[in-house]
């Protein structure tokens, strides 16, 4: 008998060191990985050293003290023993379901586990304090629950993580499944033993043998763990760096191709279009205006809405085709199968009807329009970087030619790209040295001939090529944002010389200046208008601002938000170019508008055309109706003039009266007629 109480105590010991060394190993791993479930399972093994030196206790109270149940001796290793053991199937399940599920118990949920696995532990205890209770009984209620309890625990985890398995490689998790199951079969004979037992009263005797199966299973279960462990991590390094891969040659925000992604896949379908003699093409796409929504509503919107552009342009293509986001608003295809120039372009055509529905974002309605250029290979380039240069070549064609388009590419483009640039170039240096001026066209009343304003119109006074009007380099400066500090030395020039007007002149006239639309959208475009106001001593109400029907329907919650700042101040409003975009009469009630000024087209032939005619007698009648003066425009015949005074416009402008001028010309002019440019 000695030597088989010091076989148990040795196997007891062994298993305290198992559990044990589990512990601090899995706290290194735990300090090194940080998995939640291997902090759990630590506290598991932890609670099994405890409960560990419980039994061992008790044991050794039993054999050298020979103690009774109720002796505190026996008593309080038992509940040692039972409270941790308990404890230990809870720490091990959390583990477990953090391991399968990818996340850990709630804490909440975890606490309360905690609690009732102890309590259970606590009140199992109990038969010890009974006088009544015999051995059978004690050991059924400490060792004989908790092996039918436990077993069902350790066989569900098992099967958990058995089914996990097959979703990842390796085999720690199929080790730590089967001695899971194992152990739980061993704690479900230990169960089934002390219910058969019960009805002599006496404790079974487990044979030795048992104990150091107990001690296998549970290294393999600490095996297990430490496998499983480092499969989870080599396999979650597997996924960073696919991650990293897939984010060098993704774009994080559309998820799309990037550039170098891009010409990789350009290089590989060039290579096959070659050897098969076919066509491909490459589309470089520029949405239209994006900036202007970005600086109005904030990168949130402007993010959201390239997402969702984006989106769409991937719906256009074909599954073999590649979309990818070449940076900022630019995006390129590449459809590598073409029979025909005409397939990219139906694509292309495809692209601009899909994006011009309305967008919705955070409850408004965006609209965006793109213009896109087209390079085909053979006959457009070669190599990558060719076609590619070549189609946003194309691109800024299709911009100069209005945008919402497409253009194919042609090789004299390559020149006037060439030219572009260097336009852009010499605009930059224009701005630094103050080649830009301004001329006046004045405003005259229909009736009676009095001039009641002026517009301001820039000119560039070029080195070489001479005086340069707006047509020659207003897109470039658009496109290239130089129209923001371009427009603010315009605002404040012109507030600077009809200030000077008014006190040499005593005229009670207005200044009227363009706002692009980009300057429009800009952020800051009210209080630069409000600092030239107060810097220049001119009276807000001298000032008119002009923008164009386009420009104000680009986003029209935006426009109504600063037109009714701009009026706050007293600043007149102007629509420009009436009649030629899109806008909806709703939102022209509701802009805080002061004039329409009708476009040219109309007033050219209004004599001629009884179409025209209509639409300008209707314009007019309209704008009187809401309160508004109307201004015609593109004045150049005494008819025009009279018919546009008969139908009751208030106000004519136009070479009929004067050109525009530079400010000396205009003031001798003014000086001259007394204020008024219509012979009698």
């Amino acid at each position: 008998m000695p030597d088989l109480e010091i076989a148990a105590g040795l196997s007891f010991m062994a298993q305290f060191v198992t559990a044990l060394v589990m512990t601090f190993l899995l706290l290194g791993f735990y300090r090194q990985y940080r998995k939640t479930y291997v902090y759990e399972w630590m506290y598991g093994w932890a609670a099994i050293a405890v409960s560990e030196v419980g039994i061992a206790g008790g044991r050794w109270a039993v054999t050298n003290l020979a103690v009774a149940p109720l002796h505190p001796f026996r008593l309080v290793p038992a509940l040692v023993a039972n409270v941790f053991a308990y404890l230990s199937v809870a720490w091990l399940v959390f583990g477990a379901y953090d391991l399968v599920r990818r996340r850990p118990v709630r804490l909440r949920e975890a606490k309360w586990l905690l609690i009732t696995a102890g309590a259970l532990g606590a009140l199992l205890t109990l038969p010890y304090t009974s006088a009544e209770s015999t051995a059978a009984g004690r050991y059924l209620a400490r060792f004989g629950v908790y092996g039918m309890l436990s077993s069902i625990a350790f066989a569900g985890v098992g099967i958990a993580i058995w089914r996990t398995r097959k979703r990842r490689d390796g085999v720690g998790l199929a080790v730590l499944s089967l001695a899971l199951l194992a152990h739980g079969a061993q704690q479900f004979r230990e169960g089934v033993v002390a219910v058969l037992a019960l009805p002599s009263g006496v404790r079974p005797d487990m044979p030795l043998q048992w104990s150091f199966l107990d001690l296998l299973v549970h290294s393999l279960i600490g095996l297990g763990m430490i496998a499983a462990l480092l499969e989870d991590e080599r396999e979650a390094a597997s996924i960073a760096a696919d991650q990293v891969e897939h984010l060098a040659y993704h774009d994080a925000m559309t998820g799309l191709p990037n550039r170098p992604l891009f010409m990789d896949r350009l290089i590989i379908a060039l290579a096959q279009a070659n050897r098969a003699n076919q066509k491909l093409a490459v589309l470089f796409l520029d949405l239209d205006r994006f900036k202007n929504i970005n600086d109005s509503l904030g990168h949130t919107v402007g993010d959201t809405l390239l997402k969702s552009a984006a989106e769409r342009v991937r719906r256009c293509v074909r599954e073999g085709d590649t979309v990818a986001r070449f940076g900022g608003d630019e995006f390129t295809l590449l459809i590598p199968r073409i029979e025909k120039v005409e397939d990219a372009a139906k694509i292309a055509n495809k692209i601009i009807e899909t994006l011009k529905i309305p967008f919705q974002v955070g409850g408004l309605d965006l609209f965006i329009t793109t213009s896109i250029g087209v390079a085909i290979f053979p006959p457009d380039g070669s190599d990558p970087e060719t076609l590619v240069r070549n189609a946003d070549t194309a691109m800024y064609r299709a911009k100069d030619q209005g945008r919402d388009n497409y253009q194919l590419y042609a090789p004299d483009m390559n020149a006037q790209a060439a030219e572009r640039l260097g336009l852009e170039n010499e605009l930059r240096r224009a701005v630094r040295q103050n080649e830009m001026l301004l001329h006046y066209q004045p405003i005259l009343d229909a009736a009676s001939g009095a001039v009641v304003g002026l517009e301001a119109l820039i000119r560039w006074q070029h080195p070489e090529r001479g005086l340069l009007p707006p047509a020659h380099f207003i897109s470039i400066a658009e496109v290239s944002g130089l129209i923001v500090p371009i427009g603010e030395w315009v605002i404040r020039t012109a507030c600077r010389q009809v200030r000077q007007w008014q006190k040499k002149l005593d005229f009670p006239f207005t200044i009227a200046v363009n706002l692009s639309a980009r300057q429009f959208q800009h952020a800051d475009l009210v209080s630069q208008i409000r600092s030239a106001v107060i810097d220049t001593g001119i009276d807000p109400s001298s000032l008119e601002v002009e923008i164009t029907e386009s420009s104000a329907m680009q986003n029209a919650e935006n426009t109504l938000f600063k037109l009714r700042e701009l009026k706050s101040l007293g600043i007149r409003i102007a629509m420009d170019d009436f009649g030629t975009g899109y806008s909806s009469l709703n939102y022209l009630k509701q802009f805080p508008i002061d004039t329409l000024k009708l476009d040219q087209s109309f007033v050219k032939d209004v004599m001629t055309d009884a179409r025209d005619a209509a639409i300008v007698g209707a314009v007019i009648s309209m704008s009187h109706r809401l309160g508004l003066k109307v201004v015609g425009e593109g004045v150049e015949t005494p008819a025009q003039h009279e018919y546009l005074r008969r139908e009751g416009c208030d106000f004519v402008q136009g070479y009929l009266f004067s050109h525009p001028k530079p400010p000396d010309e205009i003031e001798m002019l003014l000086r001259s007629r007394k204020g008024n440019l219509i012979e009698r």
